[in-house]
Parts: structure tokens; sequence; C-alpha cells
């Protein structure tokens, strides 16, 4: 089998990118729902093509597909990817599809996820040549909301995890055969304090400076994060290299916490103001850290230290972690040997702050992200994607699917 999947990748390199070409020149981005309606429908008959059976769901913002291929095996698998991108309507026009003379695709979204949704693709179809059909079924779910989330996108994520008894992300990969094994999960605060507002001057002993309060409660929340590891500008991918170090992630503080938004309806200096609110967002790697911390955030609302005021905490925990379970692991095993068997390359691990899908399926099932194309500067008008690598990603992820099923569980 694998080398009929080797041989139909190489074979029908020209058609992924013809059709990588087509899906990048449409305009999909984030609450466009016409766009993502376009290029889902471009999906879904790729997919019935292999003989998929395709649904679509829909809400305001966006069209999401749902494929399904039955197979003569044990196990379900979920493969996600997204289509939407965080470009604007005319994007594509602006800066259209094209590839350079080192083989690099470019254009709005061609790494972030296009490349990695037509990969799916054409790794489904090899392995149908191949005559694989060691599964149950498998499920390929392309998110039309992927870049902003939505409660349609969380539920149907949640709905065919629990469908499934692993999961594969086809998010954008890191250099050199960089995947993610782990993510951090996010929660989400807001601290609200109510004091006594009045003149500055001739009032104040009969006041309670809120602004006062949520000092300390944001010096108290700051307590809760890790330590940075040294001056920012020592950190920058940039920095690193020129020190001889790979970035893998390894320099992300386990626990972070971010005052991202602050303010009162006060607006003038003599005032002391009877209120004050922050916003905080809090990512932790485990989810044993998440609920420690979410405990003594809520704590938070019993520490006064300005007499007068009052302080309270509402949020929680909003996505779990990523975490690399023993089943997890199994899956990454897979990944690097096949890699190092077919390829002779490393496989780096990585860690990430920031969130996928892999964090939702994670809740439910065992699961493996960023398989995709290896791709550079996404979200930006320079993005583009390293199609040296669509061959070899893609054969190394339909010949993980295809050992997985037969070793699982």
């Amino acid at each position: 089998m694998k080398e009929t999947v080797k041989k139909y990748l190489a074979d029908h390199y020209d058609d992924y990118v013809r059709d990588l070409e087509i899906l990048t020149n449409i305009d999909s981005g984030n609450g466009d729902r016409e766009g993502t309606e376009a290029a889902n429908k471009f999906v879904a008959a790729k997919m019935a093509e292999i003989g998929a059976a395709t649904e679509f769901r829909y809400n305001d913002r966006a069209c999401h597909l749902i494929s399904r291929l039955q197979g003569n095996g044990k196990y379900t698998i979920l493969l996600i990817a997204h289509v939407d991108t965080v470009f604007k309507r005319g994007e594509a026009a602006r800066h259209p599809f094209r590839v350079d003379e080192n083989n690099f695709a470019w254009g709005p979204g061609v790494g972030d996820d296009k490349a990695t949704v037509v990969e799916v693709i054409y790794g489904l179809k090899a392995l149908k040549a191949a005559g694989f059909d060691n599964f149950k079924e498998i499920i390929y779910y392309t998110n039309g909301e992927e870049e902003g989330g939505s409660k349609t996108a969380e539920d149907i994520v949640a709905e065919l995890s629990r469908q499934s008894d692993f999961a594969i992300l086809m998010d954008v990969a890191r250099p050199n055969w960089g995947i993610v094994t782990q993510r951090k999960g996010s929660a989400k605060y807001r601290i609200e304090v109510t004091g006594k507002g009045g003149h500055h001057g001739n009032a104040s002993q009969e006041c309670a400076n809120a602004i006062h309060q949520l000092a300390y409660t944001i010096t108290e929340l700051h307590k809760l994060a890790s330590p940075m590891p040294g001056h920012p500008d020592d950190f920058t991918g940039e920095a690193l290299k020129k020190r001889g170090i790979v970035d893998a992630g390894q320099f992300i503080p386990q626990n972070t916490v971010n005052v991202g938004v602050i303010g009162s309806n006060n607006d003038k200096i003599s005032v002391i103001p009877g209120d004050a609110f922050c916003e905080v967002n809090i990512r932790c790697f485990t989810i044993e850290e998440q609920e420690r911390i979410d405990r003594e955030v809520k704590a938070l609302a019993d520490k006064i230290v300005v007499d007068g005021t009052s302080v309270k905490v509402t949020g929680g925990i909003v996505t779990g972690p990523m975490q690399k379970t023993a089943q997890a692991q199994k899956m990454v095993d897979v990944y690097k040997r096949i890699v190092k068997e077919e390829f002779g390359g490393e496989v780096s691990e990585w860690v990430a702050g920031g969130l996928t899908d892999g964090n939702r399926t994670a809740k439910y099932v065992p699961t493996l992200d960023a398989l995709g194309v290896e791709n550079y500067d996404e979200h930006t008008d320079h993005e583009s994607v390293d199609l040296n690598t669509a061959v070899p990603r893609t054969t190394a992820f339909a010949l993980t699917l295809a050992e997985l099923t037969a070793i699982w569980p």
C-alpha cells in the first residue's frame, strides 16, 4: 500500500496544485457565509468523487461541511480542517494564487488552511487508490468559522468527536516536519469593582477608590502567572535563531495571565472613581492548573484592601488544553516512525499557546495536531506555503491514518 500511496500522490501533484489554486482564489473570509459556502461546495464536490456523503450546515455567518466515507473496519476517524480565512472579500483578486521560482505558493489563506484542506482530499484519494478501507467511518469536517470561533462550530466539533475514536487536526504545520502535541486551554474573566465616588479634594474621606482596589486585584492576578523566561527581545524568532536555538515553543510560560482590557466610567482626574473593571485571559497547559487558577481568581472577590469597595468576578474556563495523553503519544510515535522510515526526517514536537479545534476534540478523544503542509507568515498579505512539502506531508498523513486503524487502540 505504501508504494501505491506514494506513487499516486507524486503522479497527482499537478492536480493538487490546480485544486489549491481554485480554492485559494475563492474569497472565504471569516464571517463570509457566501464565500465559505463556495469554498465548501468545492470541497464537497471533491469528496463526492471518492464516494463521501456530504452535509452542509449553516448559521448567519458561515457554511460548514461534514463529509463521511464508509469503510469495513472498526474505528471512526475524525479529520478537521477549515476553509475560512482572516482576509476580506476582494483579497483574492488583489493577491491571487501564484507559485514562485522556489515552488512556494502565495495567496490569501493559501497556507492557513487551504493547502491542508486539499491535502486531506488527496490523502484520502491516495488511500482509496491503494484499496484502504480498514475504517468504520472517516468524518472530514471543514469548519467555516475556525478563525473567529462560534457556538455552531464548537457544537459540531463536540458532536463529531463523540462519534469518533481519534482525531487528526489538519491545521497549519510547523517547519521541518514539526507537529503540535500540546496546546494551552483558555479561561476568560471579567472583574468588576464597585466603590464610592466623589470629589477628590472635598469628599475623599467619604469615598472608596475602585481603581485602587482594581490595581491591587490585578497585582494579585499576575502572581498566578508563571515567570517569563527573560527579556522579550531575547526570545523573538530572530533572536533565538541568532543564538542557534530551534524554537519549538519551549519558552512559552506554563501559565500566562493577560489583563487585556481595563476601564472605568470616570474620566476626570479630580473625581474618585466609583467603578472600575478589567477583562482577563488566562491560558494553561494542564486541566489541573486551569482548575487551580480558576479557584484562585474567583477567591479574589474576597480580597479587599480598599475599605468600601466590593469585587465581583464572573467568567471561568472556556476551553480545555490539548494534553499529550498516552494514546496521543501513540499517535505521535506512529507519525514519527513513518516520517523517519519513508523520508529520513526527524519530527519535532511543538507546544503552542494558541487554540485550535484540537483543544475541543481532545476533550473527548486522543488528538494529533498540525499535520498540514508547511506554511509561513499566515494571516499576513505575504502568507505562503512550501509546495515542496505537499507530497511528503500528504504521504505521511495518509500512511499514519492507515497504520493507526491497524494498531488502535
